[in-house]
């Protein structure tokens, strides 16, 4: 495939949902054996701004923390989009999210404000907070 086919690609698979540009490196070096080529097509995709990391990264991040996600189900999605792990730090960083405070938000919303009485209550919640991808020290705060 010539460079000028991957770069047609690429804007196609762009016109239908965005893409990090580790997911459209991995889509792209499926095609064609030469990296050269790949590295080239998603430096123009950079320079002609229809690859953005940063500004997907940060829609991603606030669509996860609408879904009430906790910071481990984040990174791990970001991470499977094919974001650095320098951007999703930073992005992480920058966000002034009171965890806590989420992770009780999406108990509440899940189980309703009584907290649990018995045993298999709690464990209920608290596998549903861990699939979350809460920390247990905001898993435990939200249950007390």
């Amino acid at each position: 495939m010539t460079r000028q086919e991957l770069y047609d690609y690429a804007v196609s698979l762009l016109a239908k949902k965005n893409y990090a540009s580790g997911d459209m490196h991995r889509q792209l070096i499926r095609l064609t054996e030469k990296t050269e080529d790949v590295e080239r097509v998603l430096r123009l995709l950079t320079d002609n701004h229809y690859l953005n990391d940063a500004q997907f990264s940060a829609y991603l991040f606030d669509k996860h923390v609408k879904k009430l996600h906790g910071p481990t189900r984040i990174k791990q999605e970001l991470r499977q989009k094919g974001f650095s792990q320098e951007l999703i730090e930073q992005e992480l960083e920058k966000s002034n999210i009171d965890w806590y405070a989420l992770a009780k938000e999406a108990r509440v919303r899940k189980f309703g404000e009584m907290l649990p009485t018995d045993q298999k209550d709690k464990n209920k919640q608290i596998r549903h907070l861990q699939y979350k991808g809460f920390a247990m020290e905001m898993i435990f705060e939200a249950l007390s």
